[in-house]
């Protein structure tokens, strides 16, 4: 798994206010049709805002994959989330090819905000960064753990007091920042520009149509497809691409070329 790299990324993000044709808020409905698309664009990955696929149902993943004649794609990022009646379980997934063989390796999101920062959980997440987290070229943040670096309002900078890119060692070329919904705190943006210097890309993408306690959805005009894009400490303009995996537009798709 360590030795694992990926080169073209598609990424895709979704209006999570609609419910689909098969009755569900999730990437079921267009799953087969998404990675067929984008293997013939041979993208050799896949990362997809979270809560991607909901467990209630009988989709199962391996099924769909062992039954695709997939030629490119070699990694996919995604999140299986089940709606419990006392909490939403999450469980981030990637599965990956290996040998011909559809394997997977789950990872656990440690925290979400910057003051959920005990000693305790910035030990177990740098132990899992460590352990699970670094791969052949990229590294994974889960949606918040990009709080592990903060702003310092005074100095007007971001700060990397628990040593988080120390970890990253020269050959880890991207960050993978999935994310749940648009996090919309201004400092958000910096932070990923401060992790994509030294020539790293950062790739966050999120599911659109959050809406505030009101009821009333957030418009982001910047950000309309629902990523951000960084490399190098500069921001990336990144279109979607012409698609027809579904007919009702909560759908975007983009590429990531990452030497190109």
């Amino acid at each position: 798994m360590s030795k694992l790299n990926i080169n073209k990324i598609g990424i895709v993000s979704r209006d999570y206010r609609n419910r689909e044709k098969n009755g569900h808020r999730d990437f079921s409905y267009a799953f087969k049709s998404i990675l067929t698309t984008l293997d013939e664009q041979a993208c050799d990955s896949v990362l997809f805002s979270l809560y991607t696929i909901d467990k209630r149902t009988s989709f199962n993943v391996e099924n769909i994959l062992k039954e695709l004649n997939i030629k490119n794609i070699r990694t996919i990022f995604l999140e299986e989330f089940k709606d419990d009646e006392e909490r939403i379980r999450l469980e981030n997934v990637i599965y990956y090819q290996d040998k011909d063989q559809w394997r997977e390796q789950r990872l656990t999101q440690k925290f979400a905000r910057g003051n959920e920062l005990t000693k305790k959980r910035i030990e177990d997440f740098r132990k899992e960064v460590k352990e699970k987290r670094l791969f052949g070229n990229f590294a994974i943040l889960l949606c918040g753990e990009s709080n592990i670096v903060i702003y310092n309002k005074n100095e007007k900078k971001i700060r990397d007091p628990h040593s988080y890119s120390p970890l990253l060692d020269k050959d880890i070329k991207v960050i993978l920042n999935p994310i749940h919904d648009k996090m919309t705190r201004y400092e958000m943006k910096l932070k990923r520009k401060y992790l994509s210097k030294q020539k790293r890309w950062v790739v966050s993408i999120w599911n659109r149509g959050k809406s505030d306690k009101n009821g009333k959805v957030k418009m982001d005009h910047k950000n309309p497809h629902g990523w951000d894009i960084y490399y190098d400490g500069m921001e990336k303009e990144l279109k979607p691409i012409n698609h027809n995996v579904d007919n009702q537009g909560d759908i975007q798709i983009a590429i990531v070329n990452l030497y190109s």
